[in-house]
């Protein structure tokens, strides 16, 4: 425990846990088949938007359209092949709308759906791709239940079961014996299973407090948890809701070498943590983007380039979307109709 902020990624953790499926040790395969026509190939995204009077672009659709630029300005990965793609645009929580449009890109034919986000309006376009076997491309975390009947799909997202792992192997590692969890809503306790069930395996106790709903306000749930001499506290949230809690805590004097937090987020690194560097407190955090990697430095690099600004991922997937690389099969074949498959490389 040093006397100064560090963030930083532990890597003793379960084999599996977080292993991007976009990094060197880790590739994922989806074979697709698609009907070509002229060399073109159809990709749809389906992103949603917030009400009010300026729409802002999401940050899943500007890496959506990065990553097919630049898949077709390198042809190496696709010869005599050119992505096309078209995007629609929802209101949040809209489902019927998702549906609509999802039916709508369908009848033209497309290889794949992207998004949308949200739980619900996922769920019914994944229904729908299902149904007519296309696949869906999912970015963001979704449980799937182990009777899970979806089967055209790929989330992207580690999956659950990896992260409760990496966070109690992080826990045992740090030797905790006592810890609080402080969750934002039930899927926190489908994230943290691993973690809650550790009491009657470890030699470890836990108190499970949960953030107060409707409101950003954490005052009053840190005052009960200093009070309480609850020094190491495990928080799943949002990084928006992780930037809130620093904030407080810090007035709070809840920002000392005493305290050591935890973050499941895996977007801390989107929070300005300059204000605690001299603080002395204890912060650590996961990060599943390989910086050190020189072609995923690349298109980070190329990413804020392109956008002006420093990247400040909305999602821990994010980067991962934009190092989408598309490669044709060497074993593709075409039909009589003019189908072929072809091979869709995360790298």
């Amino acid at each position: 425990m040093g006397a100064h902020t560090h963030t930083h990624t532990h890597t003793h953790t379960h084999k599996d846990a977080l292993n991007p499926l976009w990094l060197e040790t880790s590739k994922l395969i989806l074979v697709f088949t698609a009907f070509l026509e002229n060399g073109v190939l159809r990709v749809w995204g389906i992103f949603e938007q917030t009400e009010g009077p300026v729409a802002l672009v999401s940050a899943e659709e500007l890496a959506f359209k990065f990553a097919v630029n630049n898949i077709n300005r390198n042809r190496t990965l696709l010869p005599n092949t050119t992505l096309t793609y078209d995007i629609q645009r929802i209101n949040i929580y809209d489902s019927f709308e998702a549906s609509r449009k999802a039916c709508d890109q369908l009848s033209l034919g497309v290889v794949a759906i992207f998004g949308p986000s949200h739980s619900s309006s996922s769920n019914a376009v994944q229904s729908i791709c299902n149904a007519l076997e296309v696949p869906h491309i999912q970015v963001r975390w979704k449980h799937h239940p182990m009777d899970n009947r979806d089967t055209f799909y790929a989330n992207l997202y580690p999956d659950y079961s990896s992260l409760s792992y990496a966070i109690l192997d992080l826990v045992q590692f740090l030797k905790w014996k006592t810890a609080t969890v402080v969750y934002d809503d039930s899927t926190g306790l489908i994230r943290l299973q691993e973690l809650i069930m550790a009491p009657s395996r470890y030699n470890i106790r836990l108190k499970i407090r949960q953030l107060p709903l409707d409101t950003q306000d954490t005052r009053p749930l840190l005052k009960e948890m200093k009070r309480g001499r609850e020094f190491r506290i495990i928080f799943d949230c949002s990084h928006q809701m992780a930037a809130q809690i620093l904030k407080q805590a810090q007035t709070m004097g809840m920002m000392t070498e005493y305290y050591h937090y935890i973050f499941t987020t895996l977007d801390l690194m989107a929070i300005d943590l300059e204000p605690y560097r001299f603080c002395g407190v204890n912060m650590t955090g996961f990060r599943i983007l390989n910086v050190d990697n020189p072609q995923v430095a690349s298109i980070v690099e190329k990413w804020s380039t392109e956008r002006q600004i420093p990247p400040k991922p909305d999602s821990g997937l994010l980067e991962g979307i934009m190092t989408v690389c598309f490669g044709s099969s060497d074993n593709a074949s075409s039909s009589q109709h003019g189908s072929r498959e072809i091979a869709a490389t995360l790298v």
